[in-house]
């Protein structure tokens, strides 16, 4: 392939994921950062999107992205989310096995924001009415690259996926085991699991890797 028609194509790769992390709600110094474009680049990308975007298209808001995990699991609903989002992530190997000093500078990059992109219209597909953003999604990956502050860990009592403090010495078992008053493990009540998780992403990939409907 001539070096000219390589270019064409990885400029044209870069285009269409600047597009798709608009369309996920992504800053625009998010998209500069994964898609490796200048500002200028950018901006561009942005004019376009809103000429072209639909009504149900989130605008392209300014402002500074979520830095810290910390604020975002205050939230109790997204807190649950995140977790579920962060056992995903796990199964499909976009967590780092070995710890990252600087995730924010070394992890941004096309493949990379590609799959995370992928892992997030999985988990839409599973959790329709789900809040969590591709901006909260890379803070939750860059901790967990990083592993200072968080960790994730499996329930002593249901194996579900825990985001926990990695220094902390409290008992590893998730809010449904600790508060039922039944005995049944909370796997069988539907507590997202990474077993479950693998049989959804079966289903929405299909034996030939087109998604499927879930309904």
């Amino acid at each position: 392939m001539p070096i000219s028609d390589d270019r064409y194509l990885q400029d044209l790769r870069r285009y269409n994921l600047a597009l798709t992390l608009l369309r996920l709600a992504a800053r625009p110094n998010t998209v500069q950062a994964w898609t490796g474009f200048s500002r200028q680049r950018v901006r561009q990308v942005i004019r376009h999107y809103r000429k072209h975007r639909s009504s149900s298209d989130p605008r392209c808001d300014r402002g500074p992205s979520p830095k810290r995990l910390a604020k975002l699991m205050n939230d109790p609903t997204l807190r649950s989310e995140l977790t579920a989002m962060a056992g995903l992530c796990r199964l499909l190997h976009l967590i780092p096995e070995e710890r990252v000093s600087n995730a924010r500078a070394s992890l941004p990059d096309v493949d990379t924001a590609e799959r995370l992109c992928h892992a997030l219209r999985i988990y839409r597909r599973m959790v329709p009415h789900g809040r969590v953003t591709f901006e909260q999604l890379i803070v939750l990956v860059f901790a967990l690259a990083e592993g200072n502050d968080w960790a994730l860990e499996r329930c002593v009592s249901c194996r579900a996926v825990l985001l926990i403090d990695p220094l902390s010495i409290a008992r590893r078992i998730c809010s449904d085991c600790r508060d039922a008053s039944i005995d049944r493990p909370c796997a069988a009540r539907g507590h997202a699991t990474e077993e479950t998780v693998r049989a959804k992403e079966d289903e929405l990939l299909g034996a030939e890797g087109m998604q499927q409907s879930l309904f």
